[in-house]
């Protein structure tokens, strides 16, 4: 490894330490602002999203679970984005999110994202354009297993072939 690869390496792994550890501070001061309530109410009825990420074992599956679980949590700063107390640690929280989820993040796949989340279903236009878009939608969810199966099936059968 050359000097300037060691460096990068070196400060790749500063910037995910510092990141770590200011996703840590802001845990501690979104859990120190929601100290409020008594921790009565955080136990009663179980867990909100843990006991149900035990159940999707599969990361196909948990992938779309924590899609949702997501989506919760963007809509809970969403109601909190103007109180200045913890404004900060939720956009560093948010951000941080963004980046594990979408690992490529690119701006449009986070934009798209948000939009789906911010959809307003009551709308009429909007229930409009979804019934019609539907059809395609249940399309798309159907072909999708059945062309991995197909394609592993062809990549079989080729290298079959070719032996």
């Amino acid at each position: 490894m050359n000097y300037s690869s060691y460096l990068l390496a070196s400060w790749f792994c500063l910037m995910l330490g510092y990141s770590q550890a200011t996703v840590r501070e802001d845990l501690k001061i979104l859990m120190d602002y929601f100290n409020g309530s008594t921790s009565s109410d955080i136990s009663e009825n179980g867990t909100l999203f843990l006991n149900m990420m035990d159940r999707w074992k599969e990361d196909s599956d948990k992938k779309i679970i924590m899609s949702q679980i997501v989506t919760v949590y963007f809509k809970i700063f969403e109601i909190f984005k103007n109180n200045t107390t913890i404004k900060k640690s939720l956009e560093n929280i948010k951000e941080d999110m963004i980046m594990k989820f979408f690992p490529n993040n690119t701006a449009s796949k986070v934009n798209d994202f948000e939009a789906v989340i911010n959809t307003q279903v009551n709308d009429v236009k909007v229930q409009k354009k979804a019934i019609f878009e539907l059809a395609f939608i249940i399309n798309d969810l159907s072909s999708k297993p059945h062309l991995r199966r197909r394609k592993r099936r062809q990549n079989r059968n080729q290298g079959e072939i070719k032996q």
